[in-house]
């Protein structure tokens, strides 16, 4: 396994994939009413990381209609998604 195929390992089950991109989106949504019914404050970072990976959504359906194989874009991408993602999580457990 070289360095490329490590470092876009865990994004491999999303490429191409659409449908498992709105799941985790609706995941993400899920949680965030969770988090606002339950806990009663606003984890906006929750619903920003819902965006992204709505927007993740509609990009990796544009680029499957496209037929775009060669993905430098996702070097891009699965950074500012990890990130959005654990400030989102990290915003719900550390609410002070």
């Amino acid at each position: 396994m070289d360095l490329l195929d490590w470092i876009l390992a865990p994004l491999q089950p999303f490429i191409w994939r659409p449908d498992r991109i709105a799941w985790v989106c609706a995941l993400l949504l899920a949680a965030f009413v969770l988090v606002l019914l339950v806990r009663r404050f606003s984890p906006w970072p929750l619903l920003v990381a819902t965006g992204a990976w709505g927007a993740f959504a509609v990009w990796e359906w544009y680029a499957k209609a496209k037929g775009w194989n060669i993905r430098v874009d996702l070097f891009l991408i699965y950074p500012v998604l990890i990130i959005l993602t654990a400030w989102g999580a990290f915003s719900v457990v550390h609410k002070r």
